[in-house]
């Protein structure tokens, strides 16, 4: 098995975008939605994003199918939800690229595929009659 077919393959989903403000039930620990359950890629994207704000870090934030959580005081929810939109917008962007990588990649790799099967059919064709 080649190092392409071990992988789990990209594929392509809904645009990932906070949907809702910061909800609380205790005044620590906020909650946002989603636009959709992030793929595994686009959440190891979004927790290497290298921009870490004061007392937000991606990797504090928790993720629950299409929902992330995290804890701060009240004074810090602004700082958390431009932290998290901009983290966002650059997990989905490198999330993207790497699709289309993929995509490139498949193509290319199908490409050759294609063009040796009629390498070893022509040569089927040619000896055929011996």
């Amino acid at each position: 098995m080649s190092d392409s077919t071990a992988q789990t393959p990209l594929t392509q989903m809904d645009a990932i975008k906070r949907t809702t403000a910061p909800q609380t039930a205790d005044g620590s620990r906020w909650e946002v939605q989603l636009s959709a359950t992030p793929a595994r890629e686009w959440l190891e994207f979004f927790k290497m994003s290298a921009r870490v704000s004061g007392v937000a870090a991606p990797q504090l934030l928790v993720f629950d199918r299409a929902s992330a959580t995290f804890k701060c005081h009240e004074s810090q929810v602004e700082q958390w939800i431009e932290s998290i939109d901009t983290w966002i917008a650059a997990a989905e962007a490198r999330y993207r690229l790497s699709l289309e990588e993929a995509s490139r990649e498949r193509s290319i790799r199908l490409d050759v595929e294609a063009k040796e099967r009629a390498r070893i059919q022509q040569l089927n064709d040619r000896f055929k009659n011996l």
